[in-house]
């Protein structure tokens, strides 16, 4: 296994789920600020978790495995250096390539091998071979973020005619997803690669920044994480979705006021018990212990500013 290869400055093919809009973790903005932060000589924070760390730490016997099973030879799981595509912004690394030896496969479920988009597949010369692990339920199609518009990538840089994405689910039971480049996957990939290095190139020629359409209100909140003491004239469609805003939040503060209530008289009919049988449900009202802790001094903090998460809406009168 080796560690991150690539550069910040661009785009590489295990970000491109991000900027493409199917990660559940990172916006096409984050990335594209992580970008010009590395551009600007910011240094990039090291991303890490449990989860990762036991993908790397299984990645060769993830890769060896797969190996074998599909019966693919000269596995290298070396690659140190980063691999650049010869038209496109765009790089990546690898986790392995092995030799197909023109063996033709085909699809076999209850051996864990997914023939994606055919019956059977013909390994041609040299392909690639990204490792995945993950606690979710075994998959018969793989998320497109879970390797698949990575691999797809890499195939493209690599000019490998075919790809193995093996993804180990639950620590459990190996699945080998087999692909051929996939002309559509590739035009997307080549669109989304050009329009993020547009993106880098206004903020490289006068510093203004062409932010995505944010995904989400989290993603908003990150974007524009300070705000400036100014008032701004908004109308039109704007003032629907402010009311909008304000009569879901009425549904909200009655919503919350009925389950008090009715909290209230459930709680008062049980007491002390923990337990009750009402119907058809089931109703838990538990202890929760908690071990005891030492006296502690907590360190002040210096004065800080953050944006609030949500607005606040006053009808005018």
């Amino acid at each position: 296994m080796v560690g991150k290869v690539t550069p910040d400055t661009m785009l590489s093919a295990s970000r491109l789920p991000s900027v493409m809009g199917y990660s559940k973790y990172r916006s096409p903005n984050d990335e594209l600020l992580a970008t010009i932060d590395a551009l600007g000589n910011k240094e990039t924070p090291f991303i890490t978790n449990e989860a990762m760390e036991w993908g790397n730490t299984f990645e060769a016997a993830i890769l060896e495995g797969a190996a074998v099973r599909l019966g693919v030879s000269n596995l290298i799981t070396q690659h140190p250096q980063a691999y650049f595509h010869k038209l496109l912004p765009l790089a990546c690394s690898l986790d392995a390539t092995a030799d197909g030896n023109g063996i033709t496969i085909a699809n076999d479920p209850d051996k864990g091998i997914m023939v994606m988009d055919r019956d059977v597949i013909t390994l041609e010369g040299t392909g690639v071979l990204e490792a995945k692990l993950t606690s979710v339920a075994p998959e018969h199609t793989p998320a497109l973020y879970r390797g698949v518009i990575q691999l797809q990538a890499q195939m493209d840089i690599t000019r490998a005619k075919w790809g193995a994405l093996a993804v180990l689910y639950r620590g459990t039971e190996l699945r080998i997803f087999l692909f051929k480049p996939h002309e559509a996957t590739l035009r997307a990939i080549a669109n989304a690669t050009l329009d993020f290095q547009r993106r880098l190139d206004i903020w490289k020629t006068d510093r203004h920044i062409d932010y995505y359409p944010p995904v989400n209100s989290a993603d908003a909140n990150r974007t524009w994480g300070q705000g400036d003491e100014q008032t701004i004239s908004l109308g039109g469609e704007f003032e629907t979705w402010v009311r909008d805003i304000v009569e879901a939040k009425a549904d909200i503060k009655q919503s919350e006021s009925i389950i008090d209530d009715r909290e209230k008289q459930i709680k008062a009919a049980m007491q002390t018990a923990t337990k009750a049988d009402v119907g058809r449900y089931e109703v838990s009202w538990p202890m929760r212990n908690y071990q005891a802790t030492q006296d502690r001094i907590v360190k002040g903090k210096a004065a800080y500013s953050i944006r609030l998460s949500s607005l606040t809406v006053k009808e005018k009168k």
